[in-house]
């Protein structure tokens, strides 16, 4: 029952979804581009080094890279396998499908920077960091890279994890 749920869920978002204009696929690889881990390390150094101070950016990096080992230990023990796109054959990276390494990341690595900037009185940046992380979601269902199941465990669980972060971070 379940798991044909799923199953419907999947196939009805992702043929919705792979169904948008052809000319929407350059901005999605650019912003799958944006959320690979390597981007996300650069862009929380320079953010938290414009706006924050030194201890904000360890606490940034440190939650990015522990963003990374959690993701690839689910991913691990998951071992769900991708969709079978031609995107997929593709990558250079290979990797189990859940939960989506850019949708966890980009909610804890861009969420903690959008929320530092916010209360740096950033808004305009938190915003452009908010849609990051919408965006590069749906650009791994568009691209054929995950199933839309893989994107929401994604953001559920960095939301939790960038909770936990924010709750330490609060005095």
């Amino acid at each position: 029952m379940i798991k044909s749920s799923i199953i419907r869920f999947d196939s009805r978002l992702t043929l919705a979804i792979t169904g948008w204009p052809e000319w929407l696929r350059t901005p999605m690889l650019i912003t799958t581009f944006l959320g690979q881990p390597t981007c996300l390390i650069i862009l929380t150094a320079i953010v938290a080094l414009a706006h924050s101070t030194n201890m904000s950016l360890v606490l940034a990096l440190a939650c990015a890279l522990g963003a990374m080992l959690i993701n690839t230990t689910a991913k691990h023990f998951i071992h769900r396998t991708r969709p079978d796109t031609l995107y997929v054959s593709h990558m250079y990276f290979k990797s189990s499908s859940f939960p989506s390494g850019h949708a966890f990341g980009g909610a804890v690595v861009c969420g903690l920077l959008a929320y530092m900037t916010a209360t740096n009185g950033y808004g305009w940046l938190s915003a452009l960091l908010v849609a990051q992380i919408a965006v590069s979601g749906v650009s791994r269902i568009y691209l054929g890279a995950h199933y839309p199941t893989d994107v929401v465990a994604g953001w559920l669980a960095g939301g939790v994890l960038l909770w936990l972060i924010i709750g330490v971070l609060q005095p």
